[in-house]
């Protein structure tokens, strides 16, 4: 499957669950995306840096009951390039069953 550059960056499988549920709950803290993927700190923050680099995901800071929590929101541009590689992974699905 040959895809453009920016659906590359969330073809990545961590890349691609963080995008997933961002794109299905539009804003989710960061510790329940690091424990709902199994991920490490380190990892989480890697792959969220990638993301927030290419305008996909934002991270902001919230006031919650015991203090501030740092959550990543799906960004407009993120949804746009999440539906568009959707669709290229339908079509290549559809190519793959029909041969």
């Amino acid at each position: 499957m040959d895809l453009p550059p920016d659906l590359t960056l969330i073809h990545q499988p961590t890349r691609l669950q963080i995008m997933g549920l961002l794109y299905r709950n539009r804003d989710v803290s960061y510790t329940r995306i690091r424990d709902l993927l199994d991920l490490t700190d380190g990892n989480l923050a890697s792959h969220a840096e990638s993301l927030e680099d290419a305008g996909y995901i934002e991270t902001r800071q919230a006031w919650t009951q015991s203090g501030f929590e740092t959550r990543y929101r799906i960004t407009q541009s993120g949804v746009s390039t999440f539906q568009t590689y959707l669709q290229e992974l339908r079509q290549f699905l559809d190519e793959v069953e029909s041969e």
